[in-house]
């Protein structure tokens, strides 16, 4: 059984094929910037904590290192890198100004730049973490070629993103609350659209085999491909060779 979500604003599919989908982004986020996190705590079932947490113990922080976090949002997967790493140096990246945060995260340094042209030399990081990113990228393969760029010879990338589920009894469940149940809800609390779109970019999202794949033509070397929830969050934690 296959669901499709809701039908999108036709500018969105417009920008979209426009080589315009940073502009579509910018104002998806700005529209939700202040019920983002309720609502993706709620529609994760209290889950996307423990997933960045998970997330971040891949990344092997030591004290004193420094780490950026990629399409940072309100900062949430930064503060969990504190947490983890007090005495770690962080910087959050994302092309949203407005929804981060700095008062949460006053010793953070806050980049706005797209991760598709990250603004830092090159071995200049020890790790590289984003989360609920790769799928409103224009161009995944830049992404992660800045990622490999940026970090440092032996550095880690650790990413988090929805999958759409393949499992058979699951992916129809899946399909039936996020695409049609979580686009109608977020849309009503929001008083906007953009639950719609957040909806579709998994739809149309590559598996996780195929990110792991690019994640390997971009230079990388992935250690370790996880997907939980049945399929629905998928990680990738990869490593750039020592010289």
């Amino acid at each position: 059984m296959a669901f499709h979500t809701p039908s999108s604003p036709s500018w969105w599919n417009d920008m979209d094929q426009s080589g315009k989908k940073e502009e579509l982004v910018v104002h998806v986020f700005e529209s939700i910037q202040d019920r983002y996190d309720l609502l993706d705590s709620f529609i994760s079932m209290g889950m996307d904590q423990r997933w960045r947490r998970i997330l971040v113990s891949e990344l092997g922080l030591k004290p004193g290192q420094t780490v950026l976090d990629c399409g940072a949002g309100t900062g949430k997967l930064t503060h969990g890198i504190l947490q983890a790493c007090p005495t770690c140096s962080t910087i959050s990246l994302d092309i949203t100004q407005s929804m981060f945060r700095q008062s949460y995260l006053p010793d953070t340094r806050f980049i706005t730049a797209s991760a598709e042209n990250i603004p830092l030399d090159d071995c200049s990081v020890d790790a590289v973490a984003s989360a609920y990113l790769t799928r409103n990228l224009e161009n995944l393969d830049r992404y992660f070629a800045e990622v490999r760029r940026v970090l440092k010879p032996g550095g880690i990338f650790a990413n988090l993103d929805i999958y759409n589920p393949r499992m058979p009894g699951f992916s129809p469940l899946f399909g039936l609350y996020f695409y049609h149940i979580v686009p109608v809800f977020g849309n009503l609390v929001t008083k906007s659209t953009s639950y719609s779109y957040l909806a579709e970019s998994v739809r149309k999202f590559y598996s996780p085999d195929v990110v792991s794949q690019k994640i390997e033509n971009a230079g990388l070397k992935v250690r370790k491909c996880k997907t939980m929830m049945l399929g629905a969050i998928g990680m990738h934690v990869a490593v750039k060779a020592a010289k």
